[in-house]
C-alpha cells in the first residue's frame, strides 16, 4: 500500500466474498479495507449464480470519472431497472437480512459439503475449512493429475476448477477447487462420489 500510495496508483481490492463468512462473526484478516486505506470493491454476494452489477457498483472516489468513461466505452450499458430496483432494495434493508440467511445456508452446505467429500476421497487428501464464499480447496494425492481429472469429469457431466488455472505457472497439478454455492442436492452427492471413483482411478 505504501508504494501504490507513493506513485499514486489506485488499487481495486477484490473481496466479493467478504460478507458470506460462515458463523457468527466475519473472521479478522488483514485486507485493505481493513486497514483503512483507500480500496474499492464490486460485491457480487447476492447469491452463488448472479453476480452484482460491478463496475456500476465500484466506489471509485476522485477515479470515479473515469471509470465511468471506461464503462461508457465499452459499450455495455447496464440496466437501469436493475440498478433502480438494487438500490431500493439496499434502502429498506433487505441486503442484510438477504446476507444473514446466504450465510446460514453456506455454512449448511460446507458442512454437508465437507462430510460428502470425506467419504467420497475417504483418505490422502486434505482441504480447506472454508471460513466463507462458496469454495473448498482440496489437495490430492501427488500422482493426481487435476487437468486429466476434469476431462473425465466433464465426461460425467461434473464442472471442477483444476488447480493449474489458478497458478500463472501451471503449479498445483494435484489441486482442484471445488464449488458449493448451490442448494446440496442428492445430484451432489451422486457428483462427489463419482469425483472419487476417478480420483482413485
Amino acid at each position: 500500500m505504501a508504494l501504490l500510495e507513493k506513485h499514486d496508483v489506485p488499487l481495486i481490492e477484490d473481496d466479493v466474498y467478504a460478507e458470506l463468512y460462515i458463523g457468527e462473526e466475519r473472521p479478522r484478516r488483514e485486507s485493505v479495507r481493513v486497514q483503512g486505506r483507500r480500496a474499492s470493491t464490486a460485491a457480487r454476494s447476492r447469491n452463488a449464480s448472479r453476480r452484482a452489477i460491478g463496475s456500476a457498483g465500484v466506489a471509485a472516489g476522485r477515479f470515479a470519472t473515469e471509470v465511468q468513461k471506461r464503462k461508457i466505452a465499452r459499450r455495455s450499458p447496464t440496466s437501469l431497472p436493475i440498478q433502480d430496483g438494487i438500490a431500493l432494495y439496499l434502502r429498506q434493508d433487505g441486503y442484510d437480512a438477504h446476507l444473514a440467511k446466504l450465510r446460514a445456508d453456506a455454512g449448511r452446505t460446507a458442512i454437508r459439503a465437507a462430510r460428502v467429500t470425506a467419504e467420497a476421497l475417504s483418505s490422502g487428501y486434505r482441504a480447506t475449512r472454508p471460513e466463507g464464499g462458496y469454495f473448498v480447496w482440496v489437495e490430492l494425492p501427488r500422482g493426481v493429475d487435476t487437468l486429466e481429472l476434469h476431462r473425465l469429469a466433464l465426461e460425467q457431466g461434473i464442472s471442477i476448477a483444476p488447480g493449474p488455472i489458478f497458478s500463472p505457472r501451471r503449479e498445483f497439478r494435484n489441486c482442484v477447487r471445488l464449488n458449493y454455492g448451490h442448494p446440496w442436492s442428492p445430484e451432489a452427492d451422486r457428483a462427489i462420489a463419482k469425483l472419487g471413483q476417478l480420483v482413485r482411478r
